[in-house]
Formats: C-alpha cells, structure tokens, sequence
C-alpha cells in the first residue's frame, strides 16, 4: 500500500489546525518534518497521525514538552496504538456526557417504582370497613438501611422489604456504583 503524500496546507486541513501550528511542532520536535523538500515538499502517514495525537494529548491539557517525551520514543505502530487509545477515550467521555447523571437516573427510577406502587394498589384496594384509625394503630419500630448513592442522594431502605424490591434496590445501587465508585456501597440489599 502505497503512503498518501499530503501538502503541508491539505495536512493542515486534514488534522484542523493552521499551517503556522503545524511548523511550530515541527520546531518543537513533536512531530518530523516533511519527508522531501522543495516544490515537492510531501508530509505522510507519519507525519499525519503524529499531529492528531499532539492535538488529542493537547486537548487533555498535557503540556508541549511532555508530548514530545511521550512520542519521540514511539515508533509509527505505536504512535497509532497509542492515537487509537486516545480516540476511545474521547468517545467514551463523550458518550459519558451524553449519558443521564445519577439523580436524573434515580429518579426516573423512582418514578417508575411509584407508578408501579399506583398500579398495585389500583389493583387491591384496601376495603373502607376494616381499615384502622390512626389513634388505634399500635406504633411500630422498623429497621431502616442507608446508602450513600452520591453526595447529596440518599437511598433508605425498610430492613423487610420484599424480595422483588431488593432487585430493583440492587439495581439502583449498582448503577451509582458504576457513576461514582463510592466506597459506601455494597450489595447489603
């Protein structure tokens, strides 16, 4: 396969910076200069996929000096591996920051498990003649568990919730596991 050879100004437009960047890093040394020179000035693979990882690691606020550290060593192979990663890891966070926070997912959780408290109780509704005064009911004590599930949000827990809760209590704790790491959490439910 034979390498594509770029103008410095195509290059350029390829990656989506100014040409006067591009010769900036290759004063710096973060990325080799054309592979000829004169009219036929010609920059290839490894010129182009060096300038999108300086732009990558630069988006991550790495300083220019570090950069260079990092790639001078690198062959071609591994400065791809290396750009591959970085593009991974762009997408996931941007898939992150598309995703639901943890409060806007509890609640929507905790929407649905009171539409589903509505629906139950529709179904069986407790009959008018053998309901209890409050003045007659004999006070209870019951047990209470508590997670964190991030600052701010609070999970309580009857200790004799029914076995179909605790998957939904499950659930619910292993997705702010999974948004926050909190150290809190344990599968107690």
């Amino acid at each position: 396969m034979q390498e594509e050879e770029l103008t410095i100004e195509e290059l350029a437009e390829r990656v989506g910076v100014p040409v006067r960047t591009i010769r900036f890093y290759i004063t710096e040394g973060l990325i080799p200069g054309p592979e000829r020179r004169g009219k036929a000035t010609a920059y290839g693979d490894e010129q182009l996929l060096r300038l999108r990882l300086v732009r990558r690691l630069s988006d991550r606020r790495v300083a220019l000096a570090e950069i260079r550290a990092i790639l001078t060593p690198l062959s071609l192979d591994e400065v791809r591996t290396l750009l591959e990663e970085e593009e991974q890891r762009v997408a996931e966070q941007e898939r992150a920051a598309q995703a639901p926070s943890p409060k806007e997912y509890v609640s929507s959780l905790l929407k649905g498990a009171a539409h589903q408290l509505a629906e139950r109780r529709a179904e069986y509704p407790a009959p008018a003649s053998h309901s209890i005064a409050p003045e007659q009911s004999a006070p209870q004590h019951e047990d209470w568990q508590r997670w964190v599930l991030a600052p701010g949000i609070e999970l309580h827990v009857s200790a004799n919730v029914s076995q179909r809760d605790r998957a939904l209590i499950g659930r619910l704790l292993k997705a702010a596991r999974e948004y926050t790491n909190h150290p809190m959490l344990d599968d107690n439910a």
